[in-house]
């Protein structure tokens, strides 16, 4: 009797085995046939080719304009201002008097003294008369001459102090922001006026680290304004000067670019961003920031291969490794070659082996998507 329960037993298993893997077997039957009827995978991007770019590393470091020529003007005699010939941020030109203290006295004195001039030298001029007719000594002779260039002397003396009291610009400059006015008087050596040269240059001086290559006389770097209004500009600056010595707080190297002032003018002081390549240029190939997929695992593109049908592609995850950043442009060091077509706008769809299609353009992008 127990035998026969087992056989039992056994069969009926058998049978709800059988009938769970009949009804698993039809349930997969109908999936495939319902998968046969569907269409495979795909996804529309955008693609490009694979470029090959001159590349060169570039540091970026703060600059600092420099004016061309600086100078504070003092005055070395005290006085009252007469005259007041330079207006707060005008131009001058090298020669033009910008301020003239009282010399009045001065006039006074050197007027006398260009009379007392011309009365000894007519006296000496007599005296040479006489002496060659031997009816004076040569001692008068000689006194007069002397009198003649005291007399010189004395105007010379007078006409530098007036001078003293007529400051020029010593070459052509922008007048700084003072509070003078006429008739105030001002003590010796005191700083009356703030010049800085107009010229047809801008010096940009800036710091290298001691551990980048050093830069040559004649490279060129890179100026963009720290607040642009138009950050596509760029401006390429000359190196004029380097400093013999590294510095000794910092240990950089102390580097000045000129470019010329009708490329950019700035005012001095001004702060500016310099990049300086640090390497030799190179070919690099480059790809759009959009078509690389990163994760923990690495950095990849998707290649896309064209199938014999010849209108759709096939991607393939490819790793590369990725080099500087330039606008939106990232530099591929290894993994690609120059002319594959990757996938750009849209790759963050794909996985490997999907099926691909390229769009026209971006709208057409847009329109597949939606």
């Amino acid at each position: 009797m127990n035998i026969l329960r087992w056989i039992i037993v056994a069969v009926v298993l058998a049978a709800v085995v059988f009938g769970l893997y009949s009804y698993k077997s039809s349930l997969q039957a109908a999936t495939a046939a319902q998968g046969a009827s569907m269409p495979e995978p795909a996804a529309v991007v955008t693609a490009v080719t694979v470029d090959t770019i001159t590349y060169q590393d570039r540091v970026q470091v703060n600059g600092e304009v420099q004016a061309f020529r600086t100078l504070t003007l003092n005055n070395e005699l005290a006085g009252q201002i007469t005259k007041l010939n330079a207006p707060s941020g005008s131009r001058v030109k090298k020669g033009q008097i910008l301020l003239e203290l009282d010399h009045r006295d001065e006039d006074a004195k050197l007027l006398a003294a260009q009379a007392t001039l011309t009365l000894n030298q007519q006296t000496l001029n007599r005296y040479i008369r006489l002496q060659k007719n031997k009816e004076i000594s040569e001692d008068l002779v000689d006194q007069a001459q002397a009198n003649v260039q005291i007399a010189k002397s004395t105007i010379a003396v007078l006409k530098t102090a007036i001078a003293k009291k007529e400051l020029t610009a010593p070459f052509d400059a922008t007048v700084g922001i003072h509070n003078l006015e006429v008739g105030q008087y001002l003590e010796n050596n005191s700083q009356v006026l703030q010049l800085v040269g107009v010229n047809e240059f801008t010096w940009i001086d800036f710091y290298l680290p001691q551990f980048y290559q050093e830069l040559t006389l004649g490279s060129t770097v890179q100026i963009h304004l720290i607040n642009p209004t138009n950050d596509s500009n760029v401006f390429e600056a000359e190196i004029i000067a380097i400093d013999p010595q590294l510095s000794h707080a910092s240990r950089n190297l102390k580097y000045r670019a000129q470019l010329p002032s009708a490329t950019l003018s700035l005012k001095p002081n001004t702060l500016v961003t310099v990049k300086a390549p640090t390497t030799a240029s190179a070919l690099v190939n480059s790809v759009p920031d959009l078509a690389i997929k990163r994760d923990p695992l690495g950095t990849y593109v998707f290649v896309l291969e064209l199938e014999e049908n010849g209108e759709s592609y096939r991607a393939q995850q490819v790793k590369v490794e990725v080099g500087a950043r330039q606008g939106d442009q990232v530099m591929i060091t290894s993994g690609l070659k120059q002319g594959q077509l990757i996938a750009s706008k849209g790759s963050f769809k794909l996985f490997p082996g999907m099926k691909t299609y390229v769009a026209a353009s971006e709208e057409a992008l847009i329109i597949a998507d939606k």
